[in-house]
């Protein structure tokens, strides 16, 4: 079973998280909240998100799996003004959910869960760990998508560096944050790993409410990002596997 009524920015916010690596999710439902666990085709990438149900505005759920295609939420979304309550039951009988917005009525079908993949989220713990604001992320982003397809992140005891190069040394960007600037800052030695620029930057760009990110960071190991959603009433994660550097 599962009912609920939740802000279209909400909605939206998570949805375009999501949207960033699958196009077809599976929702687990508890009298807890949402969970959604998707691994992208090649995978490179990973989330994990959660939404309490203090996320919503009203929340009915027990346990239970609902498979959905995301354009089918995306477009249901564009349905939605600023503002709007968009309201969701899942109709078990007839595999369909059924969505309300202002006085229009959409029903979608619904995905079989058990095709959906179920990744198993590894037990990734980097040595070192930065949190960023959002804002610096994006302006290194945007420096980088012209010259390169990859980004290479570095944290040492001094600050964070996020560095992408093209192919001659002479076209590279370097946006460099010191300790005093970042909200925390924990590592006793430098690490540094190299990064698909592509999933990177989609990433960073889905994060649209979180005013800063902690950056988990190892040596030749997996990013993890932790961010917050839905007003610190959700909580999700990306883990991205590095890219080996070549002699």
């Amino acid at each position: 079973m599962f009912r609920a009524r939740i802000r279209m920015e909400v909605l939206r916010e998570a949805v375009e998280v999501i949207s960033t690596l699958v196009t077809e999710v599976k929702i687990t439902v508890s009298k807890d909240g949402l969970e959604v666990r998707a691994v992208d085709p090649s995978h490179v990438a990973m989330l994990v998100l959660k939404l309490q149900t203090a996320a919503f505005e009203e929340f009915v759920g027990e346990s239970t799996e609902i498979g959905l295609d995301v354009e089918k939420l995306r477009d249901l979304i564009r349905l939605a003004k600023p503002g709007d309550i968009v309201s969701l039951q899942f109709d078990q009988t007839k595999s369909r959910l059924v969505c309300h917005v202002g006085k229009l009525t959409r029903s979608m079908s619904v995905v079989d869960p058990a095709g959906i993949t179920d990744p198993k989220v590894p037990n990734v713990s980097p040595p070192g760990i930065a949190v960023v604001k959002m804002d610096e992320l994006r302006q290194g982003i945007r420096g980088s998508e012209s010259i390169s397809d990859h980004v290479t992140l570095t944290l040492e005891p001094s600050g964070f560096t996020l560095h992408s190069e093209g192919e001659t040394d002479r076209d590279q960007v370097d946006l460099h944050i010191p300790k005093e600037s970042l909200g925390k800052l924990e590592v006793k030695e430098t690490v540094r790993s190299m990064y698909p620029l592509d999933f990177f930057s989609n990433m960073i760009k889905s994060i649209t409410s979180a005013d800063e990110a902690t950056l988990h960071l190892g040596n030749e190991y997996p990013l993890k990002i932790d961010f917050s959603i839905a007003g610190g009433h959700g909580e999700a994660k990306f883990l991205l596997a590095p890219r080996v550097e070549e002699e």
